[in-house]
């Protein structure tokens, strides 16, 4: 949709999501205290609970709509992940923003007039825009471009991340070979192969440095108190 962080955010964040799932903010032993309008808090940065419950409102709806039943067990999961997905993209738009990182302006722009649900016979519609995003986001257009930009910027150093990681020929050629026990279509395999120890490699980077930024930054969750109406 959005130019080429749109077209890989989905792995890139993925494999993100799934190297942390249980073994951060639910295993750190944290001690979580309320907060009366925020499901979490990230370095003394609130997480609104109202924009939490839209993204997975918006979630759950996608299930729905593509013909899959969504009961208690879905419903905790997708809580779950998109409580993840928050709070990483809090801490990793907070790193980009320390390693001198932006967003233009017109990069929002672009996004925005490109977004299928604000346009009109394929043109932008400014009143669809602001009357779209009011209805399914709760939002002025002042908060959902701030919004995006937190995200694009998150989603930009995701990419320098994986971008850093790099595989040599000797370290590929090492690796098949310890998974393979010969170099027998190495050739052929080599592309496919590469990308895939690529992933691997990505996901240790991830971790070690999703890890560190939790230690350095205290997360708050209050997810559990949210749910129980305290």
């Amino acid at each position: 949709m959005i130019s080429f962080l749109a077209k890989h955010k989905r792995f890139i964040f993925t494999v993100v999501v799934v190297v942390f799932i249980g073994s951060i903010f639910f295993i750190s032993g944290q001690v979580f205290t309320s907060s009366s309008d925020a499901v979490a808090d990230v370095g003394g940065t609130k997480i609104s609970y109202n924009r939490f419950l839209q993204q997975v409102n918006r979630t759950l709806d996608s299930f729905k709509t593509s013909g899959t039943e969504v009961n208690e067990v879905i419903t905790k999961g997708v809580k779950q992940e998109v409580f993840r997905e928050m709070v990483i993209e809090e801490l990793l738009s907070r790193q980009a923003k320390e390693m001198g990182m932006s967003v233009p302006d017109f990069e929002v722009a672009v996004e925005i007039q490109n977004t299928p649900q604000f346009t009109e016979n394929g043109v932008f519609d400014p009143r669809r825009y602001v009357q779209t995003i009011y209805s399914e986001f709760q939002m002025a257009p002042s908060e959902y471009e701030s919004w995006r930009k937190q995200s694009r910027l998150a989603g930009k150093y995701k990419q320098f991340l994986f971008n850093a990681v790099k595989v040599t020929p000797e370290e590929l050629k090492s690796s098949y070979l310890a998974k393979n026990k010969s170099l027998k279509d190495f050739d052929k395999n080599k592309d496919k192969y590469l990308e895939e120890l690529s992933r691997e490699k990505f996901s240790q980077v991830a971790t070690y440095l999703l890890r560190q930024l939790t230690v350095k930054m205290e997360i708050k969750n209050y997810l559990d108190q949210r749910e129980q109406g305290k």
